[in-house]
C-alpha cells in the first residue's frame, strides 16, 4: 500500500510541477512560489524527510551563507550590524 501512496504523491508532485511551469509563464510569480513549497512538501512526505531534518539543512546553509564573523574591533569603532533583505517576487500578473 505503501507503493500506491508513493505513486500518488509522486504523481502530484509532477502535476504541480507543470503548474509551476505554467503560474511562472503567466508572470504568476507569487503563485509559482507558493505551489513550489506546496510540491516541496509533497515531496519531503515522499522522501520521508523529517521536519527536524529540514530544519537543521535550513539552519546549515544560513551559517554558511552568513559573512564571517568580524575580527575584534577597537572599542573606539562601533559596529553597526544590518539586516538581511529578502527580495520576494510581486504580487499580481502584471507586477
Amino acid at each position: 500500500m505503501s507503493n500506491t501512496i508513493d505513486d500518488k504523491l509522486d504523481l502530484m508532485a509532477r502535476s504541480l510541477q507543470e503548474h509551476i511551469n505554467l503560474a511562472k509563464e503567466l508572470n504568476l510569480n507569487f503563485i509559482a512560489q507558493l505551489l513550489t513549497m506546496t510540491a516541496m512538501e509533497i515531496r519531503m512526505n515522499l522522501h520521508r524527510i523529517s521536519q527536524q531534518e529540514m530544519d537543521s539543512l535550513c539552519a546549515r546553509a544560513v551559517a554558511h551563507s552568513l559573512p564571517p564573523a568580524p575580527q575584534e574591533m577597537p572599542e573606539a569603532e562601533e559596529s553597526h550590524e544590518t539586516a538581511r533583505v529578502i527580495s520576494f517576487p510581486a504580487r499580481g500578473r502584471y507586477s
